[in-house]
């Protein structure tokens, strides 16, 4: 689990609703995408998160993966963007879940300020999205490609 316990200020703890970014562009088609079928354990999802020092973040595949930030009442996501400019990229406190079933992945926004992206492509709420490897999703600004990599032991 990638977390980080950090106070954040009350004043910046409520998601706001970003403008569009600018030119509004979506993100370009890289072509056809391996698939994420026959995904048993020990797989691990790696998101490589596009800042200033381009973090990766890497989780064992679970059942359900929550994605979002920690706030000061002590919510912990299982997946924190927090460190990551989270409050100012507008991702939510539960902003999206990757849900593994079926030996597949899937990735839900649970209904978040600013929207899910996979490849430019806004997700409605509340609906699985099949992931591949090599997606490139985005939780309000915050930005990371969706890497499936085989854990080694």
């Amino acid at each position: 689990m990638a977390s980080v316990s950090r106070e954040i200020p009350d004043e910046l703890s409520d998601t706001k609703l970003l403008p569009p970014t600018p030119g509004g562009l979506p993100m370009p088609d890289r072509g056809p995408r391996p698939d994420t079928g026959n995904l048993a354990a020990p797989w691990r999802i790696l998101l490589q998160v596009e800042n200033e020092h381009h973090t990766t973040l890497g989780v064992p595949i679970a059942h359900r993966i929550n994605i979002g930030r920690a706030d000061s009442k002590g919510n912990q996501p299982d997946l924190d963007l927090t460190p990551y400019g989270a409050v100012q990229d507008g991702v939510s406190r539960l902003h999206a879940t990757i849900i593994y079933e079926d030996e597949t992945l899937f990735i839900e926004d649970m209904n978040s300020t600013n929207g899910t992206r996979i490849n430019g492509f806004q997700l409605t709420p509340n609906r699985h999205y099949r992931l591949r490897d090599g997606d490139e999703l985005e939780f309000g600004r915050t930005r990371a490609t969706l890497r499936l990599v085989r854990s080694s032991g």
